[in-house]
């Protein structure tokens, strides 16, 4: 038996599931457990679909059609083995209690409170991640949303609703404009078009050679609009977003977009970092590198080194948007979207955009901890110095000369340029980019 599956037993009281009961889902989750092997050819694994679609007496089922009848627990396991055919990224212990925990938390008339227990988890959540960030945890607020995607929409809406309070009733002004740097716009263009703002109000700026946001441009663009009697409301900076293996200077956009509001009298603009999987990183804001207790290789403590030195301002977006799915080791949504002021949450219902995974991501930070992710994430660094096809990849994403492996699986003899521009780095490749979670 699978040695995760024995610790769900106990998640089962005696009342609620009889033994034979418990022994039938134990196999069942731990057939679900064992991947499918993708190795072999596709007739095959359609024989097998076909096998697993037949009942007991012959009858051929359609796997599109409803079944006339309700199948049986086994031949329903077969068929999502067919469907989940591979091998789950990102699997852990913590994580399959966590979601087992929250599926039984959602369910029953002895749970009428689990409304308010899960927004106790969402609350520690918030904090324990606001202080990773660096925001004042008794200040700030969270919401738990299905990825970052959703954490951009819930800043544009509470930008808006900071602008303009009447818009949820006599609908968004017309005179609002969105930045956003180029090759990065697509999360932002989903939230324009669904909040009714337009595409047409979508500003792209231009960027550096690294990939990051021109600070300049953005600056330029900015006066453009408010010269114009049109107001700058929202600037969505990448730091390590979905996809994009860039982090922009959320000091300089904070200082370009305040001096441009201040000059006009304006409102300050809303500022908000898509840390999809960059924001993790802020786990090492308070690790003393020098001393270096983990014992990190000198590689992994100078990119580190690069990319405190962008992630170190992250407190200074308004909001921050994160995805524990990507190199959290979530196995279910687990987006989170932090407010530095916690009381504009009630400027909007940010309901439809949550997802019920408060009492699993609680969970998962809470067994990780910052020693863990500490060392997950270094361990993401190392891997991108593996060599691949006789050549490596830097920890900046510049290609070097492959080198020898040691016995840990690291190769040495890499060349790291000295110059590296801190901005760039390669997207850890948790998940690839045909698995890359969606919201």
């Amino acid at each position: 038996m699978n040695p995760s599956l024995p610790a769900l037993a106990r998640l089962f009281s005696p009342e609620g599931c009889t033994p034979e009961q418990q022994r039938l889902l134990l196999s069942l989750l731990e057939r679900l457990a064992v991947p499918v092997d993708t190795t072999r050819e596709s007739a095959v694994l359609a024989q097998e679909w076909q096998r697993t679609s037949t009942l007991d007496d012959g009858r051929r089922v359609d796997p599109r059609e409803l079944p006339a009848r309700g199948e049986s627990p086994e031949l329903v396991v077969e068929q999502l083995r067919h469907l989940m055919r591979g091998t789950a990224s990102g699997l852990s212990l913590s994580g399959m209690i966590a979601a087992v925990a929250t599926v039984l938390a959602s369910s029953g008339e002895a749970r009428r409170d689990e409304g308010l227990r899960a927004d106790e988890a969402e609350s520690r959540v918030a904090a324990m991640v606001s202080r990773v960030v660096g925001y004042d945890e008794e200040r700030s607020g969270g919401r738990i949303t299905s990825g970052a995607r959703a954490a951009v929409l819930a800043g544009l809406r509470v930008a808006i609703a900071k602008h303009a309070p009447e818009a949820r009733r006599k609908g968004v002004p017309r005179n609002l404009y969105c930045f956003v740097s180029e090759g990065m716009e697509d999360s932002l263009l989903e939230a324009v078009e669904t909040t009714g703002l337009g595409s047409y109000h979508l500003i792209r700026v231009r960027t550096r050679e690294d990939g990051t946001m021109a600070a300049e441009d953005l600056r330029t663009k900015m006066l453009a609009v408010a010269s114009g009697g049109d107001v700058p409301l929202y600037v969505v900076a990448s730091t390590g977003a979905e996809g994009c293996p860039t982090f922009d200077d959320v000091k300089e956009l904070r200082e370009v977009a305040d001096s441009v509001t201040t000059q006009y009298g304006l409102q300050p603009v809303h500022l908000h970092a898509d840390a999809a999987w960059g924001g993790l990183y802020c786990v090492f804001n308070g690790y003393d590198l020098q001393d270096n207790p983990l014992g990190f290789e000198t590689p992994v403590q100078e990119e580190l080194t690069r990319l405190r030195t962008r992630l170190r301002h992250l407190h200074l977006a308004d909001s921050v948007g994160l995805d524990f799915r990507w190199l959290g080791r979530a196995s279910y949504p687990a987006g989170l979207f932090l407010l530095g002021n916690g009381a504009e949450l009630r400027l909007v219902g940010l309901r439809a955009l949550e997802a019920p995974s408060a009492l699993a991501l609680h969970a998962q930070l809470r067994s990780f901890g910052q020693e863990g992710y500490r060392r997950l994430l270094a361990e993401m660094l190392e891997l991108e110095r593996a060599p691949r096809g006789g050549a490596g990849r830097g920890l900046s994403g510049v290609l070097t000369r492959s080198g020898s492996t040691r016995r840990s699986g690291s190769p040495e003899g890499l060349e790291l340029p000295s110059d590296l521009v801190p901005g760039v780095m390669p997207f850890a490749g948790a998940r690839s980019s045909l698995a890359r979670p969606r919201n």
